[in-house]
């Protein structure tokens, strides 16, 4: 339970009030400073203080003393006050089970108190599972509904695996909950109620209300149904952070915003950080992506190198992204350290249209380890697919039909996939050459191999392409036109077997599988190819 009051002018028990206003001199023992208008306690169950909490207004950042008394003078523009959970205690969890670490302020009262109250773990999480959700992205009761019987049944699924195995799972979306229908709120905040893990929320450029003309009432309807935007909390060595890195910028239409954290939230990230040591794992989650970044005056991703800075002092970092709807990994250089931004595949796939996304990866998921102050091995989930399916094969002559001038299958158009012994595999959460910057880690590259009748015939060739199959899928069989199902797939490899035909002979008679091994070792398999339009 999550204590909360605004301090009156009336004389409260056991606090001594100043005589101007009804600001007490102290708090146990803790004297609040001449400006301090907004403050608290943060006790554990047996109501003993609990210090060096990081605790904030959304501007200022501050810590918990000996007394677990916080003190500031709050922004007058701060909805919440939150705190950022420490690693030794439980996630608090609201009524309706989602996260609870904030307190909206009374913004009535000219000075306002917030307590929090904290649960100690019965003992420390050195290793956890993070699921990232990105792009629910509904828009109808019939998307909600979807997400709700195939979406979450999936990660509770997923999620109840672990657990019996005593191994804490987090959770947090990476933006799009919605799809710019404000009057599902209600709805689509249900479907994530009482899960088995706490899900956080982080917000995406179609949750903010277009026609509106400030940044705070394109946000208002977020805020009201999930709080913050720009928090933190910890879990075992890691550190996570969640930011809103959508720049409103007005009006409607799909130029409405840009990309970035403006100054005032750079500064929020650089007091945030300043707070963890260096050894840990920072995890930073936002929705729009970083990724190539050449001018620095962009401001399609404001202050994005200033973030890549900040996360590079630290042991390791990862960057957790959503709204593209397809996969990729993003290797940044930065103070000598390598950060992957992970840019997820969505949970809706294709805007809800088929059972996989723009890059023919199944709408999914994504399941992380994490083992002290690292990510040691992660994985895509497809919705109701196995764990291990992780690519999906062809022939390279295969064709998927045809509409107007345009012939889907890679041979049809390249001529280096023109040959009967071709095959291309999509690896859709491969790390691939082209998306490493100048000195990034080579060893996170993952190698696809190509093998027939048990010995390795070449290693596979990553090559930026169409994905043929899902663009013939979504042109053909769901009336879907546009660059969006066309561009190329940075996660395309081909090879050539030995022998035999791809397109002609079976499976069984080529013997061949695809080895596929990630950065730490991982090993998936493939030894079918898919020669016509099917899921």
């Amino acid at each position: 339970m999550v204590l909360s009051m605004a301090v009156a002018c009336a004389k409260t028990p056991g606090y001594d009030f100043g005589e101007d206003d009804g600001t007490p001199d102290s708090i146990d023992g803790t004297e609040l400073a001449d400006d301090t208008n907004l403050f608290g306690q943060i006790t554990d169950q047996n109501g003993n203080p609990v210090s060096g909490v990081a605790v904030s207004d959304g501007r200022t950042v501050v810590t918990t003393d000996a007394n677990g008394v916080y003190q500031m003078s709050r922004s007058k523009l701060s909805r919440y006050v939150f705190y950022t959970t420490p690693a030794g205690y439980e996630i608090n969890r609201a009524d309706d089970g989602y996260p609870l670490f904030y307190q909206t302020i009374d913004q009535t009262q000219r000075v306002a108190r917030n307590d929090f109250k904290l649960t100690a773990l019965d003992a420390p999480e050195t290793n956890f599972k993070l699921i990232c959700i990105a792009d629910p992205q509904c828009k109808t009761a019939d998307n909600v509904s979807r997400y709700r019987s195939e979406t979450v049944p999936d990660v509770e699924e997923t999620a109840q695996g672990y657990l019996d195995a005593e191994i804490p799972v987090y959770g947090v979306t990476l933006g799009d909950i919605i799809f710019d229908s404000p009057e599902i709120w209600e709805d689509m905040k249900a479907t994530m109620e009482n899960l088995n893990i706490p899900v956080f929320q982080t917000i995406g450029n179609h949750d903010h209300l277009q026609n509106v003309g400030s940044e705070s009432e394109a946000t208002e309807n977020y805020e009201k149904y999930l709080g913050p935007r720009d928090y933190s909390f910890d879990r075992g060595d890691a550190h996570i952070v969640v930011m809103d890195n959508v720049i409103y910028k007005g009006g409607a239409g799909g130029a409405n915003y840009s990309g970035g954290i403006t100054d005032a939230q750079l500064a929020w990230l650089e007091a945030d950080l300043a707070l963890v040591p260096k050894s840990k794992l920072v995890i930073f989650c936002a929705h729009i992506p970083f990724r190539d970044m050449n001018d620095p005056d962009d401001e399609s991703q404001k202050n994005g190198q200033a973030v890549i800075d900040l996360l590079s002092e630290f042991a390791e970092a990862h960057m957790m992204i959503g709204h593209t709807h397809y996969n990729e990994n993003w290797v940044h250089q930065a103070g000598g350290k390598s950060i992957i931004e992970h840019i997820h595949g969505a949970a809706c796939g294709a805007w809800w249209a088929s059972t996989f996304c723009v890059d023919g990866s199944p709408n999914g998921y994504a399941v992380y380890n994490v083992d002290g102050a690292s990510i040691d091995g992660y994985y895509y989930k497809g919705t109701d697919r196995d764990d291990g399916l992780q690519m999906r094969a062809y022939p390279g002559t295969a064709v998927f039909g045809t509409q107007g001038t345009t012939t889907f299958g890679w041979g049809a158009n390249t001529s280096t996939y023109n040959d009967p012994k071709c095959i291309v595999v999509n690896v859709w959460n491969a790390i691939v050459p082209s998306r490493l910057e100048s000195g990034a880690d080579s060893d996170l590259l993952w190698k696809v191999e190509l093998y027939q009748g048990g010995s390795k015939v070449c290693d596979m060739t990553a090559r930026n392409s169409p994905e043929w199959w899902a663009y013939g899928n979504f042109v053909i069989n769901y009336a879907k036109s546009g660059s969006t199902y066309s561009n190329n797939r940075t996660h395309m490899y081909y090879g050539n077997l030995r022998s035999g035909d791809a397109l002609n002979d079976t499976d069984e008679e080529l013997d061949f599988e695809i080895r596929v091994t990630d950065q730490f070792g991982i090993v998936y398999t493939c030894s079918k190819l898919n020669r016509t339009l099917v899921q």
